[in-house]
């Protein structure tokens, strides 16, 4: 069972009556998909292994980053699932006034990249600041850690929340109606039986929020915290021996594969089983100060991740105006962004079809090992998949570097796990009766397929296709890395502006980003609530 669009697939049988597939030409499909993919991982352990490590970083040094970017990383995933999990809870279990425009606005903060959400914070910031402008007193800007951890656990929650919104509503009211029952009260639970149940959903939560931070290059570097991706990139850029940077992407990449292990040895732990209810949940009712300080958490909420990040950009945009900056023209950043990522979206859903159906109606020792191998791929930093094809490029596919097509293919690699999880999730809807019909009815395997079955699962389709793209319009470090010369996307023009303090034109690419990334937000959004 998925729960939500961006959670890894919890492992369960197939259900009842569904003929199970074992033809070798889905099985063929998928590894021609995965061999791809796997890539980069394989590209960077042979790099390390054939030419060396260089000159090494002391040991001090290495454990240094390592403190580092593990305790960011628990800091951010605490907090993170602490506030989705809230916010998920507030907007689906209780009767609060104006429930979906919350459940949308506790989501919409997701478009907003890591990169961009450090810039609201020193915009915010600072002498020149826009909170310290309305407050009329310096506040200063929170450099390093605690900058860092602020601007990934804010912008991170939406993540928890859309993982955690539909478990929620997938979990039998009996259950809990039976401990209240009992004589136990809300929080005991909300405790005892829900959070219990939760648990795949905040494990795979967990997960999301982790391997993002445990890759995030943009928030880190613009706050000034070292952790092995900035570590990483100041040893690569402008570097003629880049032997020690692949060394320690290998290091980080160990890092992230074991985060992942650990989340897979929990989950197999984890055998809960969730089934959609066709029972009515009755909302708990709010009365009182918990009803008020709900609203205002929401919105505090809301303040923080909208208000203050787009509030900063229009207060750069209209300083640099008042000044005469000229803005120039971002039309040509827009169109190879949404080319790129339309690009990689489709592409990625193309692809993820075979993973999904073999995973889904097979399940056997190969068909974990599949899945295991496409969110062993989504877990890598993107630093280091971006590294990692360079010297696969210069090496063994010389034409393909510094080129679009590349560009896409790796794009199609490091996010194929969010369309494959989307499409697994609506595989398991269709109902088998349906797929047995055609096959009564004369049809073969591959027309069944075409006319059946991809109907079917076309929500699934198009959800990974919106996530992808969403996720492309985003990636800063392997585009940074693999973009032809002169191949500026939104993404590069953001991070190249504000190193160049040109916080005005920074200004306007990241109002377009929001814009553009907007519409398959609010699509996502739209499906979990209809679901």
């Amino acid at each position: 069972m998925t729960v939500g669009p961006l959670t890894a697939p919890v492992e369960t049988a197939p259900p009842p009556g569904r003929r199970i597939k074992s033809s070798r030409g889905w099985w063929t499909a998928t590894a021609i998909v995965l061999l791809p993919a796997l890539i980069p991982p394989i590209s960077l352990a042979w790099q390390v292994l054939t030419t060396g490590t260089g000159t090494t970083l002391p040991l001090d040094r290495l454990l240094e980053l390592f403190a580092s970017t593990v305790g960011l990383t628990v800091a951010v995933t605490t907090t993170a699932l602490s506030i989705g999990t809230t916010t998920a809870w507030l907007t689906n279990r209780t009767d609060i006034p104006a429930r979906k425009v919350w459940m949308i606005l506790a989501a919409l903060p997701l478009v907003i990249p890591s990169y961009m959400a450090a810039l609201t914070i020193i915009g915010a910031t600072g002498p020149n600041g826009l909170i310290s402008s309305w407050l009329r007193f310096e506040i200063p800007t929170p450099y390093g850690f605690v900058g860092a951890w602020l601007a990934l656990s804010v912008f991170l929650a939406p993540m928890a929340h859309l993982i955690v919104s539909p478990a929620l509503r997938l979990i039998d009211p009996a259950t809990e109606e039976a401990a209240t029952g009992l004589g136990a009260g809300q929080r005991r639970v909300f405790f005892t039986v829900t959070i219990p149940q939760l648990r795949p959903a905040l494990v795979s939560a967990g997960l999301m929020v982790g391997l993002y931070t445990v890759s995030d290059f943009g928030a880190v570097s613009l706050l000034r915290l070292d952790t092995f991706t900035r570590a990483i990139f100041t040893l690569y850029a402008g570097q003629i021996d880049r032997r020690p940077a692949a060394a320690l992407s290998l290091v980080l990449m160990g890092l992230a594969l074991a985060i992942l292990f650990i989340e897979r040895r929990t989950r197999s732990r984890a055998g809960y089983a969730m089934t959609r209810t066709s029972r009515a949940r009755r909302p708990i009712e709010m009365l009182g100060w918990p009803k008020g300080l709900s609203l205002a958490f929401l919105a505090a909420f809301a303040f923080i991740s909208l208000v203050v990040p787009v509030s900063v950009l229009l207060f750069w945009l209209i300083r640099g105006l008042s000044a005469g900056v000229e803005l120039g023209a971002f039309w040509d950043e827009t169109l190879r962004s949404m080319g790129v990522s339309l690009a990689a979206a489709g592409l990625a859903a193309l692809v993820s079809l075979p993973v999904a159906m073999v995973t889904t109606w097979k399940r056997n020792r190969f068909s974990g090992a599949v899945e295991s191998a496409t969110w062993a791929i989504y877990a890598l930093p993107h630093i280091t998949v971006g590294i990692a094809v360079v010297a696969f490029a210069l090496t063994w596919a010389r034409p393909l570097y510094q080129s679009v097509l590349l560009l896409v293919l790796t794009y199609v690699a490091m996010f194929m796990a969010q369309s494959v999880s989307t499409v697994q999730d609506s595989l398991r809807r269709v109902s088998p009766v349906l797929e047995d019909a055609s096959r009564g009815l004369g049809r073969g395997p591959l027309q069944t397929v075409a006319r059946v079955t991809v109907p079917l699962a076309s929500p699934g389709l198009a959800a990974g296709a919106a996530l992808v793209f969403l996720s492309v319009m985003k990636e800063l470090p392997a585009t940074l890395l693999l973009r032809p010369n002169g191949f500026e996307t939104l993404a590069i023009r953001i991070w190249s502006t504000t190193g160049e303090g040109f916080y005005t034109m920074a200004s306007v690419a990241s109002l377009a980003l929001i814009a553009v990334s907007i519409v398959p937000l609010l699509a996502l959004t739209y499906r979990d609530l209809s679901d």
